[in-house]
């Protein structure tokens, strides 16, 4: 019987029976006690928080990462041992990466040797470039400097270049006489050089105004095939020289192509449109020799 009386709920009734100074107390307001019961509970948690606010921060942190990781396993449709797994891993895992991991101590690099670079029979290294000139360097530019080239019609640079190329001072002479060492560069004096361009035919290009339009390569090609400069003077005159490549012009030239011929494809709208070989064809065709 003393153990189902201990069990019994305790109620508000029994604890006011216990204050025998409320039984005969008309001015007594229950609602007011009760209010002032639970100010005093809330004060002792606050107290108690207070003295620890440590203890309660790290509950409620506990608190909040149960939240997450609940919402976490319910959005992925987890159960508590697949997120473990998850996390964690498990012990085949385990095991597979340890029995997978390379042994240091008898791991062993091998590096393969280079290749071979392979040989061309009758193929050898360039030398380095001699000269043909009778002097060393040093000299050829103080010749050079002597003459007054050095420095003005002539850079350091391009006189190191025209003294590998073995081109003589005489033949840099011979352009200044004329009139040409100023405006050409080294590029283009040695392959006038090279190729053997008699200062006779640059005089001659020059005299009829087409000069200017050309590069070394039309000079040296228009030499070389034996354009007359009067039909370069033609194509000129109308217009052509300047955009034609030297493959136009020698190949217009040793077909006949006239300049009327190429004026009546542009009338009719079509010269834009061809190539050299379509206006030689076209030419040939018109004039029967097709």
């Amino acid at each position: 019987m003393g153990k189902k009386e201990d069990n019994k709920t305790r109620s508000f009734t029994n604890d006011l029976d216990r204050h025998s100074d409320f039984d005969h107390d008309p001015d007594f307001d229950l609602d007011e006690y009760i209010r002032n019961q639970s100010q005093e509970s809330g004060n002792i948690v606050i107290e108690e928080e207070t003295k620890d606010p440590d203890r309660y921060l790290f509950k409620n942190a506990i608190l909040i990462f149960i939240v997450f990781a609940a919402a976490f396993l319910w959005f992925n449709n987890w159960n508590p041992s697949e997120a473990f797994t998850f996390v964690f891993g498990n012990n085949e895992q385990a095991t597979e990466v340890t029995a997978g991991a390379p042994d240091i101590d008898r791991l062993e690099i091998e590096i393969p040797e280079p290749p071979e670079i392979p040989t061309v029979p009758g193929v050898e290294a360039p030398p380095a470039p001699a000269s043909n000139l009778d002097m060393s360097i040093t000299e050829y530019l103080s010749v050079l400097q002597d003459k007054g080239y050095l420095g003005d019609e002539i850079s350091g640079f391009s006189a190191r270049q025209l003294y590998d190329a073995n081109v003589p001072v005489s033949y840099l002479d011979e352009l200044q006489n004329a009139g040409f060492l100023e405006d050409l560069s080294f590029v283009y004096i040695t392959n006038y050089y090279q190729n053997q361009i008699p200062l006779s035919y640059l005089e001659r290009l020059q005299d009829a105004g087409v000069y200017e339009e050309l590069s070394f390569v039309d000079v040296t090609a228009y030499y070389n095939d034996d354009i007359p400069v009067e039909y370069l003077v033609t194509l000129n005159e109308a217009g052509y020289l300047e955009e034609l490549s030297f493959v136009y012009v020698t190949n217009f030239y040793n077909a006949g192509v006239t300049v009327e011929f190429l004026d009546q494809l542009k009338e009719q709208g079509l010269y834009d449109d061809l190539s050299f070989l379509d206006i030689v064809d076209l030419y040939q065709r018109e004039n029967g020799d097709g």
